[in-house]
């Protein structure tokens, strides 16, 4: 699995003005929502949204996953946004986080939800990633940091 071939620049959205993280997640969900993965919009979203409310997706080093195992999509769709002004996701380290990946994976793909979230949280690790992503200057650029990884 590679990020950078999941990624698609048309659900890439970068310094977004954004006050809490179900408005995040509404704003990536509607990026989500023409893709060719996505069955049920309605019911991705609402996946997403009721997983973060049990659980909360915030990560240290100021990012956040929200996603869900969901019917409302046919395979894994993924999108990202950088936030202009960070949002509470509830982190271990208190950190608002300013970097947001979400997807959806279907109900019966265990195996690739599990990967998909221990990827991209090992790779968030990284600072250099982290620097790459909070310095791109286009969506074109954030696909690129993923390069090879």
């Amino acid at each position: 699995m590679k990020i950078d071939e999941l990624l698609k620049v048309e659900r890439i959205a970068l310094d977004l003005t954004i006050k809490d993280k179900f408005e995040v997640i509404d704003k990536l969900a509607e990026l989500m929502s023409g893709a060719p993965e996505v069955s049920d919009f309605k019911r991705m979203r609402s996946d997403i949204v009721q997983r973060e409310k049990e659980m909360p997706t915030g990560l240290d080093f100021s990012a956040a996953i929200p996603h869900a195992r969901t019917a409302g999509v046919k395979d894994l769709v993924l999108a990202f946004a950088r936030l202009k002004n960070p949002v509470d996701f509830g982190s271990p380290d208190g950190q608002p986080a300013k970097l947001i990946f979400q997807f959806g994976v279907p109900v019966d793909q265990v195996s690739l939800y599990l990967k998909t979230l221990a990827k991209l949280s090992r790779l968030l690790k990284s600072r250099e990633l982290r620097e790459k992503l909070l310095k791109a200057d286009s969506p074109q650029n954030i696909i690129d940091s993923f390069a090879g990884k």
